[in-house]
């Protein structure tokens, strides 16, 4: 397990990694389709402007013991990426128009104000909670989701102009983190309750190895290590396939299709998974 100063560290190589990609992107390119879904290259880097700074008022907030709705927010934990989606896609939009030019200068204005901010931060500081739409959370939580956001935001860019993109390896550890901390409060979609829990256990092979298991209750849904029980579903896949499929960026089921995940287990519930699990 890498320190906070370490962490850390990292972002701010994926954050100078990314900024001097986009500085070398040519202007057209920046109103070119990108991964994610109905955004241009130019909304996906406003996105990000905007995920920095309301990561930086909340971690502020939050240090000075606030951790109420800002004005114009839910109540923390009342939202997950379902439900959020529309409102963020609206917010991005109207923020782009609003920035016209100014959108790679904003991103490296509000990103330098953020890794500052965490680069400052005491020990204690890293548990202090703080508000999110999906839930209160500590300051570590919002400084990892940031890494996973350039990381596949970043990929969701280079993909479009690379068609062989990858993930940077040495963020992929701080990946798997991030999608077991999303699972329960954002990146779930409920349905209706299930008599008996479904286990779904993931083999990430590689360099980057680990085992660990999501159960599904219907309307529930959390990630633990293995344990003893057994799964219903095995899934085994590199550690990149796994992030991307998390995030959805590659569908589950095209990645058993070509081979990229090898399941073990009822394939009516290895295709349910996808229900479930749509995108961080």
């Amino acid at each position: 397990m890498e320190s906070a100063a370490e962490r850390v560290s990292l972002l701010q190589r994926e954050s100078t990694r990314l900024t001097h990609y986009l500085h070398a992107l040519p202007r057209e390119a920046w109103s070119q389709p990108s991964a994610c879904a109905q955004w241009q290259v130019q909304d996906v880097v406003t996105h990000l402007v905007g995920v920095a700074e309301f990561y930086a008022r909340s971690i502020s907030r939050g240090l000075r013991g606030d951790t109420s709705p800002p004005e114009g927010r839910p109540p923390a934990g009342t939202r997950n990426a379902a439900s959020a989606a529309a409102d963020i896609a609206q917010r991005t939009i109207a923020r782009r128009k609003q920035l016209g030019e100014q959108v790679l200068r904003a991103f490296e204005t509000a990103d330098t104000a953020l890794n500052r901010l965490l680069a400052a931060l005491r020990a204690p500081d890293w548990e202090t909670p703080c508000y999110h739409v999906s839930g209160l959370y500590p300051v570590r939580w919002f400084r990892d989701v940031r890494l996973g956001e350039l990381v596949i935001h970043g990929w969701d860019i280079r993909s479009r102009f690379e068609p062989k993109a990858s993930l940077s390896p040495e963020t992929l550890p701080v990946l798997l983190d991030v999608c077991t901390a999303l699972t329960p409060g954002w990146a779930f979609r409920p349905g209706a309750p299930l008599a008996t829990p479904v286990r779904y256990r993931f083999a990430v092979m590689g360099a980057v190895a680990a085992t660990m298991d999501i159960v599904v209750a219907g309307d529930k849904a959390h990630t633990e290590e293995a344990s003893d029980a057994p799964p219903d579903v095995t899934l085994r896949c590199e550690a990149e396939t796994y992030v991307l499929v998390r995030y959805s960026r590659l569908s589950l089921a095209d990645a058993l299709a070509v081979g990229r995940v090898v399941a073990e287990g009822e394939p009516a519930l290895a295709a349910a998974f996808g229900q479930w699990f749509r995108g961080i």
